[in-house]
């Protein structure tokens, strides 16, 4: 079993691909042992973005604060959608997908993503 408080974690900040002003905390992951699941929390600066990313397995997010546009695009449709604070969003496997901040506050997110290993 592991506790948290993910008060007392120091964020970094996230240069992949075309991530900016992102942030992440890496709650649980591989080093505390989670095989199929991990925990993170990021924080997207107002005017910034997440990676333009796309992966094997799924995600589960959770809007904890601000709001933004959630941007995806599957069998080559491009859909915009406007996230905010209480949003649960389902990211299907291979699903390209985006964050942007559209508001004045940090946009902040739990994020939980299937560990790749489990879907081969």
């Amino acid at each position: 079993m592991k506790i948290i408080n993910a008060n007392e974690i120091n964020p970094i900040l996230l240069e992949k691909g075309t991530a900016k002003k992102t942030w992440g905390k890496y709650l649980i992951g591989d080093k505390d042992g989670a095989k199929k699941f991990h925990m993170r929390i990021f924080i997207v600066e107002p005017g910034g973005q997440t990676s333009y990313d796309q992966h094997i397995y799924e995600h589960e997010v959770f809007v904890l604060k601000g709001k933004g546009k959630l941007v995806t695009i599957k069998d080559g449709n491009k859909v915009e959608t406007q996230i905010k604070a209480g949003d649960a969003i389902f990211i299907e496997s291979n699903e390209i997908h985006q964050i942007f901040n559209e508001g004045d506050e940090p946009l902040e997110f739990i994020c939980i993503k299937g560990v790749k290993e489990i879907y081969y």
